[in-house]
């Protein structure tokens, strides 16, 4: 797709670049709504963070992150994207854990 924007003046390519910004933005959010309807208060999860495997569980929803309580007592801030469930296997005593689906 080529999109000519050569005759643009400087308000019309600054304009331009404002609903360029929106747009990107709006996507975005998009995206870290659809990630974030996925989990729920209470519910175990699992991330990556400083190369170490935490797991805790959602405690609450920000605007874009979910704040998740680890089972060493320390608050994180996560993006959704970067969250996997935790499943517990009560008939061997383990856990799994399963990255949902990213749209």
């Amino acid at each position: 797709m080529s999109i000519k924007i050569d005759h643009l003046n400087e308000d019309e390519l600054l304009a331009l670049n404002h609903r360029i910004i929106t747009r990107l933005r709006w996507l975005q959010q998009q995206r870290t709504l659809n990630s974030m309807v996925k989990f729920e208060v209470g519910q175990r999860v699992s991330f990556d963070a400083d190369g170490r495997l935490r797991t805790g569980i959602v405690i609450k929803f920000n605007p874009k992150t979910l704040v998740v309580m680890t089972d060493e007592g320390q608050r994180w801030k996560v993006s959704p994207q970067f969250l996997r469930e935790v499943i517990e296997d009560k008939t061997v005593g383990l856990a799994v854990q399963r990255r949902l689906a990213r749209d």
